[in-house]
């Protein structure tokens, strides 16, 4: 996965100018994820995706335009089903994309602010006020978690909106567009931006949350931990192994996570940073071994606990860690046995069961196939 914030960083610290489009609101069936960012370079080459297809192209047009202009532009792009076949997309629907000319030294601080924030395991909200007009570029304001403030929106009602609707967008990792009365003052005149398609309307505001980077802690390098953590760090998770043998933690065995840590699994959890974005997985080559991570897990404040194994055991080692004082709704809260249920065998299929469990929990299940119903995915039988 691109970090596109990090790639931003990266370009102002060498001097260079850059587009950054933004998908900021979508309806229908869309190619592309809800958080889809794509740089445009004054070279031409462009960073990360938009969705593919013609319209990575229009964006890609968009994104020249706006460097040679100075103006930011704000597009709406339809598109149905049967022309996004004929065109190379994968679906139709309609989007907005917004995209900003980012300077160094001229506002782009604030990506900076996203990548300490990060670095201090911080969320936060960076809001931007939507504008079009080359002589005011985007305002923008990050809002951190911690009460942290910087950059200025302009606009007093923007930033009570903002502060009001920040912890929601950050529950639900998803970004908002919110329109701020067409009357509305600001320090200086009236509230800049125009409307989607630049007729006189309220001014917009679109607020995105910025959330730690999620760290995957699999517990036991054998054949499915590793593939587990192979698997997660292809799909944007932080990844550390941690097995007693040093055979079996080590970057040789595993070169594509991001640590490997030899300790005593006896240890569990000592001295791992866990917060709400981490994920733990017991994947370790005994029941004792997993008894123990399992039993610590559910006091620690993780996102996500899963442990391999069967019914038989989960039963039997919930039965003694509560036989120790363990409380029974901490244990309710542990994927056992692990994984959605897809009749996975192999270590690389329960590895795809395992990580797509883990986005299950990190983006909420929240996406709706209309075509698919939930529950058990059915199989044939003879």
């Amino acid at each position: 996965m691109v970090d596109i914030i990090g790639e931003i960083g990266r370009l102002r610290q060498r001097g260079e100018r850059l587009a950054l489009a933004s998908l900021i609101w979508s309806t229908g069936s869309i190619p592309m994820s809800d958080r889809a960012k794509m740089i445009i370079t004054e070279d031409g080459s462009i960073i990360g995706t938009i969705g593919g297809g013609c319209l990575e192209a229009e964006v890609l047009s968009v994104g020249r335009a706006v460097l040679d202009t100075g103006a930011n532009q704000h597009i709406s792009y339809t598109m149905t089903e049967k022309q996004a076949g004929e065109s190379g997309l994968n679906c139709g629907g309609t989007v907005r994309i917004y995209t900003e000319l980012v300077e160094p030294g001229a506002g782009g601080d604030l990506y900076d602010k996203v990548l300490n924030a990060r670095a201090d395991r911080r969320g936060g909200v960076l809001a931007t006020l939507l504008s079009t007009d080359s002589s005011h570029p985007s305002s923008k304001m990050w809002f951190g978690m911690d009460g942290s403030r910087s950059g200025s929106l302009q606009s007093a009602e923007a930033e009570r909106l903002v502060e009001e609707k920040g912890p929601l967008v950050l529950q639900r990792e998803r970004g908002l567009i919110q329109a701020l009365p067409a009357t509305g003052e600001q320090n200086g005149g009236n509230i800049l931006g125009d409307s989607e398609m630049g007729k006189a309307a309220q001014s917009e505001v679109f607020i995105e949350p910025f959330l730690p980077e999620p760290i995957l802690y699999v517990f036991g390098g054998g054949h499915v931990g590793g593939q587990i953590g192979a698997l997660a760090k292809n799909v944007g998770f932080r990844v550390v192994i941690i097995d007693d043998r040093p055979a079996f933690a080590n970057s040789e065995r595993h070169p594509l996570v991001d640590e490997c840590r030899v300790v005593e699994l006896g240890e569990g959890l000592a001295d791992l940073l866990v917060d709400d974005q981490s994920y733990l997985v017991a994947a370790t080559r005994g029941h004792q071994h997993d008894e123990i991570i399992v039993e610590q897990a559910i006091k620690a404040p993780a996102r996500y606990i899963g442990m391999l194994g069967s019914e038989r055991k989960k039963l039997m080692l919930w039965k003694r860690i509560e036989g120790r004082g363990g409380k029974p709704e901490g244990l309710d809260r542990v994927f056992a046995p692990i994984g959605v249920n897809i009749g996975a065998d192999t270590p690389e299929e329960i590895a795809v069961s395992v990580v797509a469990e883990l986005i299950a929990v990190r983006r909420g299940s929240r996406k709706v196939w209309k075509t698919k119903k939930s529950g058990a995915i059915p199989f044939l039988v003879e």
